[in-house]
């Protein structure tokens, strides 16, 4: 079952509906065939302390932002493995036939909730009430698996495929 939607437009409208105060960009590598969604997590700060970026330099005072990645990668071109360390996740499809739709709908149901709880796990972060060193958004496979899952039957057959363009 195919759609006459390609998978970069679909990710963008998936994108779209995300109920998110931050940035959300989405770069598309051609000659790599993969797709990131970069996000910026952004919170406001009144406190008088030092918060180091990810690069090691002071955040700016008043607010502090975290930024991250989702990669879609082509598994018929690339290692995924190889990119894991450097994204929140890396989620694979198949060359030109694309993606299910249960995959990209079960990503962005679970995203919605991990940017929620990063949001908040940051405002924790940078007010003082939470006990960690470092920050990061947390993102559990097993809860992403189990986000797609339950996602209708029939998305599984439909496909998205990669853009032609």
């Amino acid at each position: 079952m195919a759609t006459t939607e390609n998978m970069l437009d679909y990710i963008g409208d998936q994108m779209d509906k995300l109920d998110f105060d931050g940035d959300l960009n989405l770069n598309w590598d051609k000659e790599a065939h993969a797709i990131e969604l970069e996000y910026t997590i952004t919170v406001v700060t009144n406190k008088d302390y030092e918060i180091e970026d990810q690069e090691g330099e002071t955040a700016d005072e008043g607010s502090v932002s975290y930024d991250d990645a989702v990669l879609f990668y082509d598994q018929t071109r690339m290692k995924g493995a190889d990119y894991a360390d450097s994204y929140l996740t890396v989620i694979p499809y198949n060359g030109k036939k694309g993606i299910d739709q249960a995959t990209v709908d079960g990503f962005f149901d679970y995203f919605q909730q991990a940017l929620d709880d990063g949001e908040s796990d940051l405002l924790d972060f940078v007010d003082g009430t939470s006990s960690d060193d470092e920050f990061s958004v947390t993102f559990e496979a097993e809860k992403l698996s189990s986000a797609i899952d339950e996602q209708p039957d029939y998305k599984q057959k439909v496909f998205l495929p990669y853009p032609k363009y």
